[in-house]
C-alpha cells in the first residue's frame, strides 16, 4: 500500500502515537526529512516525529495555514 503524503499544513493521523486517552492523535503536517515525519499539535507547539507510514488522511480534510514552515527543531544545532 502506498505511503500517504500529505501537504504542509493538512492536519493527519499519526497511527504511530495515541492520546492519553486511548484515542488516535492528529496532528498538523510540517514536513518529512530524513526519512521522518514531523507533525505539530493545531493549538502549536513542538513538532514530534512519526514513521510516514503512520500518517492517514482524515475523512473529512481540514487545513491550517503555515505561513512559512519553519524546519523541524530537532534538526536544529547549538
Amino acid at each position: 500500500m502506498p505511503v500517504y503524503a500529505p501537504v504542509v499544513g493538512e492536519v493527519v493521523r499519526d497511527l504511530g502515537h495515541r492520546a492519553p486517552t486511548g484515542g488516535v492523535v492528529e496532528g498538523v503536517y510540517m514536513d518529512t526529512l530524513n526519512g521522518l515525519a514531523y507533525l505539530r499539535h493545531e493549538a502549536g507547539g513542538c513538532e514530534w516525529t512519526t514513521k510516514p507510514e503512520h500518517v492517514q488522511a482524515l475523512p473529512q480534510p481540514r487545513y491550517l495555514s503555515v505561513q512559512q514552515p519553519s524546519r523541524p527543531r530537532a534538526n536544529d544545532r547549538a
